[in-house]
C-alpha cells in the first residue's frame, strides 16, 4: 500500500493546450515560473496557508498569471470566431448583428414590456442606444462582466517577466554544491550517444545559454503583452454603432500573427523590480 501523500493539484500550473508558437511560449513561461508556484503554494490551511503574507501574495500572483495566460488564448480564439461570424452571417453590419443578438436574448430569456409590439411580437425597430450592449464591439470587450484579458495591462506582468529572467540564473548544481559542499558531476550526450562529463567550461556555456534563453522568453512575452494591449486599446476606441468593416477584415490576420509571434520584438524596460511590488 502506497502511503505517500501526493502534493495538492494547486501546487502546479495547468499548461496551455495550444500548439501554436504563442502556446509554446506560454508553456515556457509556465515552466520558468513553476518553482515559484510550488514553493508559494500553501502546504495546509494553518500557519503557512493564512499567515505567511509574502508567500500568499506570490501564490496569488502565480494563480492570476495562470488565469491570464489561458484567457489570452481563449479570448483570441473567441475574437477570431466572432469576427468570422460577423463577416459570414452579417456581412459586417453592426446593426444586423446587434439586432440579431437582442432578439435571440429576448426569445431565450424574455424581454421587458417595451421590447414587444402591441400584438405581442418582438420589436425590430430598436434604437442605436437600445442595441449598444449587443454590438460586436461590446461582445469582443465582454462588457457584461469582468474579464482579466481586457483589464490586464502589460505593467501588471512586469514582475513576472523579471521572474522569468531570474529563473534563468538559478543553477541546481550550484545550489547542491552550496548545500553539500561537494561538486556534483554533470554530463552531456555525445555524438554517438555516449555520456561525456562536463568540465567547468561546458557548465559555464550551459549557464550562459540558459540565461540567454530566459531573457529571450521574457522579451518575447513582454512583446506579446504589448501587442495584445495595443489591440485591445484599438478596439476600445472603435465606435460600437459603426460597421468597422476594414478593421474586422484585417482582425483574423492580426490574431494569426499573434499566435505565430509575427509581432514587433520589444525589450523589457529597465526597472527596479521593487517598484513592481508597490
Amino acid at each position: 500500500m502506497n502511503n505517500q501523500i501526493e502534493p495538492p493539484l494547486y501546487c502546479f500550473f495547468t499548461k496551455v493546450d495550444d500548439d501554436t508558437l504563442l502556446g509554446h511560449l506560454f508553456n515556457q513561461v509556465i515552466e520558468a515560473l513553476a518553482p515559484a508556484r510550488i514553493v508559494s503554494s500553501p502546504e495546509n490551511t494553518t500557519v503557512d496557508g493564512w499567515n505567511n503574507k509574502e508567500k500568499a501574495f506570490l501564490f496569488y500572483e502565480m494563480c492570476l498569471t495562470e488565469q491570464y495566460l489561458h484567457s489570452i488564448i481563449d479570448n483570441l480564439l473567441r475574437w477570431e470566431k466572432l469576427t468570422r461570424k460577423y463577416a459570414k452571417e452579417f456581412h459586417y453590419s453592426w446593426k444586423y448583428y446587434a439586432l440579431s443578438n437582442r432578439m435571440d436574448l429576448i426569445k431565450e430569456f424574455g424581454g421587458e414590456e417595451h421590447d414587444y409590439n402591441e400584438d405581442g411580437s418582438v420589436r425590430t425597430d430598436f434604437s442605436d442606444e437600445e442595441l449598444i450592449d449587443e454590438t460586436i464591439i461590446a461582445e469582443l470587450l465582454d462588457t457584461s462582466g469582468k474579464n482579466i484579458f481586457i483589464s490586464t495591462m502589460p505593467t501588471d506582468c512586469l514582475k513576472v517577466c523579471y521572474m522569468i529572467i531570474h529563473a534563468g540564473t538559478f543553477c541546481i548544481i550550484d545550489f547542491l554544491k552550496e548545500k553539500t559542499g561537494k561538486k556534483v558531476k554533470t554530463y552531456r550526450m555525445g555524438e554517438y550517444g555516449e555520456m561525456i562529463e562536463n568540465d567547468w567550461t561546458d557548465e559555464a556555456i550551459q549557464k550562459a545559454e540558459k540565461q540567454l534563453q530566459h531573457e529571450n522568453i521574457a522579451d518575447v512575452f513582454w512583446s506579446v503583452l504589448l501587442d495584445i494591449y495595443g489591440l485591445i486599446c484599438h478596439v476600445q476606441k472603435l465606435s460600437k454603432t459603426e460597421d468597422n468593416k476594414e478593421f474586422f477584415q484585417k482582425l483574423p490576420k492580426v490574431i494569426d500573427n499573434i499566435f505565430n509571434l509575427r509581432i514587433p520584438l520589444m525589450k523589457l524596460p529597465e526597472i527596479d523590480i521593487a517598484e513592481t511590488n508597490e
